[in-house]
């Protein structure tokens, strides 16, 4: 209003944050970008244009002011520019110390949660989460996350999620956190069960594994629902361990995996390697594991498991016979197919986490 024009703020990489007036914005960004100035002079067209690059918080922006007269631009241009870095670092700052202080009653309030409270004070707490944009008393997940990159979790994704949580509309707590002095550092969170926080968590699982618990109405629950989001990502990284794409994975949710699944996540892991090793020693040669482990993956069918290891059926029906001749009983007697897939299972590959996930022959 003051140079009688136009002025507009574009981020570091040229999407426009605000802008009033006419002029012609991606002209103006073409040649920001461009330029290693932190200032330009430009003229383009009709309109006489000063820009300057600008250190906030958030990042690097651009402030453009543009007017037809280059009496006014050249009078007041730089007053504009300078009031104008002034007023939004001072708002960046602002928005940078509620952002901390956001960060902070959020940790607090969910590391309260995980710590359990007494149901007397149900809802007073109920009405400390509301604070956050939750609805109050309605179904909530807790989750445990982890980068796929196999490093520990960190305050700079603590902060990336919240951010991308925000920017989506989804109430989130969050907060770093480890089980034990020596684990690695896990990041824990609190969101709603809705469909917009089920479609954010499956984008999420692009970069993390994610374990999820099943809905709860009750803050009471955190504690054993941190337990069952501890134990779904237990699960997702011994997918992941055999996954040729782990990021395709998604989300493992502790109410949605199957019995076998969710039967060995409970087991010791030394003692059941043990018993593995020692139900699969009879057949721990090849080609006799390979062709088992085919057959077992595509569903006991010879035609299929022949295809897929390119061989005659009737060489598979003469190795699973070798089989049989090893274990002692047929390969159709449920209780010792049982013991074989469950042996084999992270392998096979269970079938929530669908076939182009798990690495088969």
């Amino acid at each position: 209003m003051i140079c009688r024009g136009a002025a507009t703020i574009y981020d570091y990489e040229g999407k426009i944050v605000e802008s009033v007036g006419g002029a012609p914005t991606q002209l103006i960004w073409n040649e920001v970008e461009g330029s290693n100035q932190p200032e330009l002079v430009l003229e383009i067209g009709r309109w006489h244009v000063m820009t300057r690059r600008v250190a906030l918080r958030a990042g690097i922006h651009v402030i453009a002011i543009a007017s037809r007269s280059l009496d006014t631009l050249s009078e007041i241009g730089g007053v504009l520019l300078d009031t104008s870095e002034r007023f939004l670092g001072a708002v960046h700052g602002i928005q940078y110390g509620v952002t901390l202080r956001d960060r902070r009653d959020n940790e607090q309030l969910i590391a309260s949660l995980h710590d359990g409270i007494i149901p007397s004070r149900e809802h007073r707490f109920w009405i400390r989460v509301a604070q956050f944009h939750f609805t109050a008393y309605s179904p909530l997940r807790a989750a445990e996350l982890r980068p796929l990159s196999g490093s520990a979790g960190a305050n700079n994704d603590v902060t990336r999620l919240a951010s991308r949580a925000r920017s989506n509309d989804i109430p989130l707590l969050i907060m770093l956190r480890r089980a034990e002095l020596e684990s690695p550092a896990v990041i824990s969170a609190i969101l709603p069960a809705t469909k917009q926080a089920t479609r954010w968590l499956d984008l999420t699982a692009s970069e993390y594994l994610i374990g999820v618990s099943a809905p709860f109405s009750a803050l009471v629950q955190v504690p054993e629902s941190v337990r069952e989001a501890e134990t779904a990502l237990g699960i997702a990284e011994t997918w992941a361990a055999v996954a040729q794409r782990p990021e395709l994975i998604g989300p493992v949710r502790i109410d949605e995996i199957d019995l076998s699944t969710w039967l060995l996540s409970h087991v010791n892991p030394v003692q059941l390697q043990a018993r593995i090793t020692a139900t699969l020693a009879p057949v721990n040669t090849e080609p006799l594991r390979e062709t088992l482990i085919t057959y077992l993956a595509n569903n006991q069918n010879v035609a299929r498991t022949a295809e897929a290891l390119y061989i005659h059926q009737n060489t598979v029906r003469y190795r699973l016979g070798r089989i049989e001749e090893a274990i002692g009983l047929p390969l159709d007697f449920a209780p010792a197919l049982a013991n074989l897939v469950l042996a084999l299972y992270p392998e096979l590959g269970p079938s929530t986490s669908g076939s182009n996930v798990i690495s088969t022959p």
